[in-house]
Parts: structure tokens; C-alpha cells; sequence
């Protein structure tokens, strides 16, 4: 998630709010997740979700989806997808995985439009940040 927190510096003045829903643990007990287990309860959930805002030091904000996945569901039950809304609650743009490339590209568009007296550049370059999680 260090792209999503280049992004959220880069519009930080720009009235965009970015922010991470935690469904669940991707691959739990397998290699590389040994240490982590399927969600006991809501209370487990809310622990792994903490620690991961510590591990990754994020500051976007974590909602964390309940134990039904229903936000989850709504949005369409995507794989570590990414969406930009505009104001009007609007889909711009939707992946199933990170391109910060082109997010910066929508964004920079739709903060252009929002004040054309300041327009914003795309300046992402993904490929001179490390790889997202």
C-alpha cells in the first residue's frame, strides 16, 4: 500500500479522501501467512486489521467489513480491487488490483475538472516505488 500513500500525499490538499476496506486474510495458514488464521470472530478480524496499520505504518484509514463480507459483496467481491468515486458518488474507475499510474491519471482529471484555475499533472511513476501489497 505505499502507492496509495504516495497518492493520498500527492491530493492531501485536493479534497480527496482515499481509505483501505479489510475483508479478510488472503491466504491464512499458507506460506508466508503461517501466522495468521481465519477470523475467529469480529474481535480476531479487528486485530489483524490493526496489525496491519502497524506493520505497513499506514495512514489511509482501514474500514474493516463485517464477518459477513457484505461491503465486500456490494462492491462486487473483488480481489484487492480499487475504485475512485467522484462526488456524486459517481464510479470513475475500478481494478482488481492497484495501477497507482492510472489513478493518478484519474484523480489529476478530476481534480482538473473540479478547478480548472488548478490544474493537477499525473506524476505517478509505480515503477520507482516498491511493490504494492
Amino acid at each position: 500500500m505505499p502507492l496509495m500513500e504516495e497518492l493520498k500525499e500527492k491530493y492531501a490538499d485536493q479534497d480527496v479522501a482515499f481509505f483501505a476496506l479489510y475483508v479478510r486474510e488472503p491466504h491464512p495458514g499458507e506460506t508466508g501467512f503461517k501466522l495468521y488464521r481465519k477470523h475467529e470472530g469480529y474481535e480476531h478480524k479487528m486485530e489483524y486489521a490493526h496489525e496491519l496499520v502497524r506493520i505497513k505504518a499506514l495512514t489511509i484509514p482501514v474500514l474493516v467489513d463485517g464477518m459477513d463480507e457484505a461491503i465486500h459483496l456490494q462492491l462486487g467481491n473483488l480481489p484487492n480491487f480499487v475504485y475512485v468515486v467522484n462526488k456524486d458518488g459517481k464510479v470513475e474507475y475500478k481494478a482488481t488490483w492497484l495501477d497507482a499510474d492510472s489513478v493518478d491519471e484519474v484523480l489529476a482529471e478530476m481534480v482538473t475538472a473540479d478547478d480548472p484555475s488548478r490544474p493537477i499533472q499525473k506524476t505517478m511513476d509505480s515503477s520507482k516505488v516498491g511493490t504494492a501489497i
